[in-house]
Formats: structure tokens, sequence, C-alpha cells
């Protein structure tokens, strides 16, 4: 056996600032797929993964990889699930302007600043993606 997914979810989660995860195991995993489609040309091992057995015909989102994973290919995963995350939140955002009007949403309370502080952690989270990414690009001649 390889690395454990749970390695991946709890780096994905000590990424978030106070998020509120309970009851959101099914989302997280799509994340972590999404994730997965975004890192497998940038990482060294292979990304395939086995889960556990269902219990009680309950969804079950705990497995292992195939492989090892090094730490900086699981912080890559994590920060990509972070960057889906908060994308999320922040389409959720332009969508509520989008749809009462940028004068009305700029007077709900803390909306505006919420759009704002969200819309930099994208940018700071892809940042932060792009120099991890840049790890992975070394050559040995």
């Amino acid at each position: 056996m390889g690395t454990p997914l749970d390695s991946v979810y709890e780096m994905f989660i000590a990424k978030l600032d106070n998020e509120v995860l309970t009851g959101k195991e099914s989302l997280i995993y799509a994340i972590f797929r999404m994730a997965l489609a975004k890192a497998k040309g940038t990482v060294r091992h292979s990304l395939l993964y086995v889960l556990d057995e269902p219990i009680d015909d309950e969804p079950v989102y705990d497995g292992y990889f195939n492989d090892t994973l090094d730490d900086d290919e699981i912080d890559l995963l994590a920060l990509y699930m972070k960057y889906e995350w908060n994308s999320r939140k922040k389409q959720g955002l332009v969508s509520k302007r989008e749809d009462i009007g940028t004068p009305d949403f700029n007077r709900l309370p803390g909306k505006k600043d919420s759009l704002l502080v969200i819309d930099s952690a994208v940018k700071s989270t892809l940042d932060e993606i792009i120099t991890a990414e840049q790890k992975f690009n070394t050559y040995i001649n």
C-alpha cells in the first residue's frame, strides 16, 4: 500500500481557515478528484488509488494511493484542492452579485469584503501552485 488518501485530506484541511467541513465528505472527494486531474502531469508518482470497501452501502472516501507520494506531491494536491474550494466560494459570491446587481450586492453587510478576500485567496493559492509546480520542473543533464 502507498500513501493514504487521508494524508491529502489532512493537508487540505490544514490549509483552510476555520472551515466547517462536517457533512461535506462527498464534496471534498469531488474536489480531490479535480486536484488529481490537474496534478497528474506534474507529479513524479502515479496518482492511481484504491478506495476502501463500503460498509452498509455507505459511500467511502478513504483509501490509499498505489504509490507512496512525496510530501511535495501531497502538498501540490492539497493546494489544488484549496484552489478549487476557494474558486467555488468565489463563484457563489459572483453569482449572487450578478443576480441582484453590483450596487445591491455591495450594500449587503460583508459581501463586498468577502468577495475581495476570497478573490485574493484564489490568486494567492494560484501563485503557491505555480511555485510548487516549478519544484517538479528540474532537469538533470
